[in-house]
């Protein structure tokens, strides 16, 4: 490592790193990734009366980006500027699928814990009341893929065993449905 120094004319110290030794005397960040499900209130409460809801109603998805502003005003909410200020460089969410409702989000190790709480304290995204359950703390994405592929697995078979209580006729390919999510998963970066 080479490192030159520099006296200026009030007569501080300079000193000057090459760019290659800056790089390599760079922090590593560490990230932790949290694998959530949102659990709507029309999957978990079934009502009496059938007029409050009706069934031709078509219940609007919900994107990653709505996910992310849920998470985002329940940290303003509860922790105010200060869980703002310390999840705002590192917060993302990598993935989610309106079909399974599972997420998963990436935060810096140091502060996970606030994102944590927050998401505890959501009962509303956009206009559809639910909660969000962590399925999963992991330090790497390769524990929180795995985790939510054998999730994603589980689900879709109590999906299809549903469908055959039910009488459907028509089941679609469990197979190619979770292959299309084990892609998906195994996607994210």
């Amino acid at each position: 490592m080479s490192i030159a120094y520099l006296v200026d004319k009030t007569r501080k110290i300079v000193i000057i790193l090459t760019k290659e030794d800056y790089v390599a005397n760079m922090v590593r960040l560490k990230n932790r990734w949290l694998l959530f499900e949102v659990i709507f209130e029309d999957t978990f409460h079934v009502s009496s009366s059938s007029s409050s809801s009706p069934p031709s109603q078509k219940l609007e998805a919900l994107s990653t980006r709505d996910v992310y502003s849920a998470i985002k005003n329940s940290v303003q909410i509860n922790f105010g500027d200060y869980g703002v200020g310390c999840i705002a460089a590192s917060i993302s969410v990598k993935y989610f699928s309106p079909f399974t409702n599972i997420g998963v989000l990436r935060i810096s190790r140091d502060h996970y814990h606030i994102v944590w709480g927050a998401m505890t304290f959501i009962t509303q995204i956009k206009t559809r009341k639910c909660l969000i359950r962590v399925l999963h703390l992991g330090g790497t994405i390769k524990q929180c893929q795995l985790s939510a592929i054998n999730y994603d697995r589980d689900q879709i078979l109590l999906l299809r065993r549903q469908a055959e209580l039910r009488g459907d006729t028509e089941i679609v390919d469990i197979n190619e449905l979770f292959e299309q999510s084990k892609n998906q998963i195994m996607a994210i970066e």
